[in-house]
């Protein structure tokens, strides 16, 4: 009897774990997609497509919040809206435009250090000396990955691109702590979808400048990164990530947002045709040694909301790690 539980509990463990990697699989997609799609839609159209269709499946998961909120729960609530939507959304899309796919995703998982550096200015949040190594060593990723290269065969635009990618990273690590209260009160699921539909609500002011002729001219390929942004990466990895961090574990299951940049270049490369240079790849190398490195100099408890979205938490995507996801 015990024998058959325990297989049981490691087969709903295993699928879980799957479950988990395809939303690490769809996040990396989503600055290949975004790519894709913004160069022919402009930022705020595309966002307000997008937030839309995810606010609306997200809706009924974010009522309950809405219903148990005080005047200062719903202040903080506005603030992770505004951090984690608008904040983060708008400059990675608009640096999109004119930086690479497989660059953002490498920025993009840098985030996990600033998380740390703003819970430090922030919360004086103590760190060991192994973490803040670990910071150092993936900062001097990113400024690898965002200067020389950026610049190379561009002018100043990547460079601008680059900047905006990270000025997102670092609204969505202030995101992570300013939701983690209402993640541990509500869940982090809740909490996430509730955050998205108050951080959407700013876009629709934008709603106007969908153009309904330049809508029925985008091709399928267009239509189908749309879908896959609002639905596919804004619902669906945060649904199975955090099924995933509740079943298997949020220490687990973070691992494997160590293969999110890894799809983010491989997609690239893939499907937009982009080169990765030596010069990216060591880049990209730094930040992912940093950032493990700056992980296993945090505790247990804080290394949860160090990372990302989980179910009732990760750090950035709902979880048991207190937050919410990476939409």
């Amino acid at each position: 009897m015990s024998l058959g539980g325990g297989e049981h509990s490691a087969r709903l463990s295993s699928r879980a774990l799957a479950g988990g990697l395809v939303a690490v699989a769809l996040w990396g997609l989503a600055p290949v997609a975004t790519r894709a799609v913004v160069a022919h839609i402009a930022p705020l159209p595309l966002l307000a497509l997008r937030m839309g269709l995810a606010s609306l499946v997200l809706l009924p998961w974010a009522l309950p919040v809405f219903r148990r909120l005080n005047v200062r729960s719903a202040g903080r609530l506005v603030t992770a809206g505004a951090l984690g939507i608008v904040g983060y959304t708008l400059p990675v899309t608009a640096g999109l435009q004119w930086l690479h796919a497989s660059t953002a995703g490498l920025l993009l998982a840098s985030e996990p250090v600033w998380v740390m550096l703003i819970g430090r200015v922030f919360l004086s949040e103590r760190r060991p000396a192994r973490a803040w190594a670990g910071s150092g060593v993936a900062l001097a990723g990113v400024v690898l990955l965002a200067g020389p290269d950026a610049l190379s065969g561009g002018g100043h635009r990547p460079l601008a691109g680059a900047m905006l990618v990270v000025a997102g990273t670092l609204a969505f690590g202030a995101y992570t702590i300013v939701l983690r209260p209402l993640s541990t009160v509500h869940g982090a699921g809740p909490a996430t979808a509730a955050s998205t539909v108050v951080g959407a609500i700013p876009f629709l002011a934008f709603a106007g400048t969908v153009s309904g002729t330049r809508l029925a001219q985008l091709p399928p390929a267009d239509w189908a990164g749309l879908v896959f942004l609002g639905l596919g990466s804004s619902v669906a990895g945060m649904v199975l990530w955090n099924r995933a961090v509740a079943i298997a574990g949020s220490p687990r299951v973070s691992l494997l947002l160590y293969f999110e940049p890894v799809v983010s270049v491989t997609g690239a490369v893939a499907l937009l045709g982009e080169r990765v240079t030596v010069e990216m790849l060591g880049a990209g190398l730094l930040i992912l040694a940093g950032v493990a490195l700056a992980s296993a100099g945090i505790p247990a408890e804080a290394a949860d909301e160090a990372g990302r979205p989980a179910s009732t938490d990760v750090s950035r995507r709902p979880d048991k790690r207190h937050v919410g996801w990476e939409p």
